[in-house]
């Protein structure tokens, strides 16, 4: 059996994100293997012992900040779950609750501080809309888990600094400070990035990789499926 928490399924779901964890259960399914999801949200009491991965998707501003209100009483408990090899994936903004803190245009909040980088919001970007300057567009890059490509999309409006350890490699322009070529953020089994699409319906072999370690680790087999998402990810790649 294995147990996935969505947390903060229904605040954090921009763009349709809850894919992702349709994709994992689907995925362990088609390998007879048991699976629990469980949906959590504000308030909500959370055992993360339970819990073999976690996920959280992304929300708008004043999403993210409703959420980070929530998410500091489960600083210890997150920390010593992350420490434990858990799995933990975090798309699209979700990854600025865990560093040291927000900086909005208006104030800087304090974040979980697990990790030590910082979010700053940008005053320029690709293109301005009502409520802030964003970085919108479809990316395309690399990783070193897997030798194929990264697809996605990404629309945000912050700039991460202090990341050493990046789990991808795209555009300058789609990076976390807009500076190099580092994007997202990987720790032990965390697995972060702003990047969306839904990141794992569109990556397929990034989700067999992820989901081949989780199962490796609980000492059961997964055997990768060519599907649909396989067609849909060599077909815009132009991959025959």
């Amino acid at each position: 059996m294995i147990n996935i928490l969505h947390l903060y399924y229904d605040l954090l779901n921009l763009y349709g994100e809850n894919a992702n964890t349709r994709c994992i259960v689907n995925n362990l399914k088609r390998n007879n293997i048991k699976v629990n999801l469980d949906l959590k949200s504000i308030k909500d009491k959370v055992d993360f012992t339970k819990y073999d991965l976690v996920y959280i998707s992304c929300g708008d501003e004043e999403a993210i900040e409703m959420a980070l209100n929530d998410i500091l009483r489960f600083k210890e408990e997150l920390n010593k779950y992350i420490e434990s090899n858990k799995y933990l994936i975090l798309t699209g903004n979700a990854m600025t609750l865990f560093g040291k803190n927000i900086k909005t245009n208006e104030r800087t909040l304090d974040a979980l501080g697990i990790f030590n980088y910082k979010t700053e919001y940008i005053t320029s970007g690709g293109f301005k809309n009502a409520s802030s300057d964003r970085i919108v567009g479809e990316v395309l890059g690399t990783t070193s888990l897997i030798k194929e490509k990264i697809i996605g999309f990404q629309n945000r409006c912050d700039y991460i600094y202090g990341i050493k350890t990046p789990l991808f490699k795209l555009n300058t322009k789609f990076s976390n400070n807009g500076k190099d070529t580092s994007e997202g953020f990987t720790y032990k089994n965390v697995y972060a990035t702003h990047t969306i699409g839904p990141l794992l319906i569109r990556n397929p072999y990034l989700t067999d990789y992820i989901l081949d370690k989780l199962c490796k680790d609980k000492k059961l087999k997964y055997k990768a499926v060519d599907d649909t998402s396989k067609l849909a990810y060599k077909k815009y790649l132009n991959i025959n």
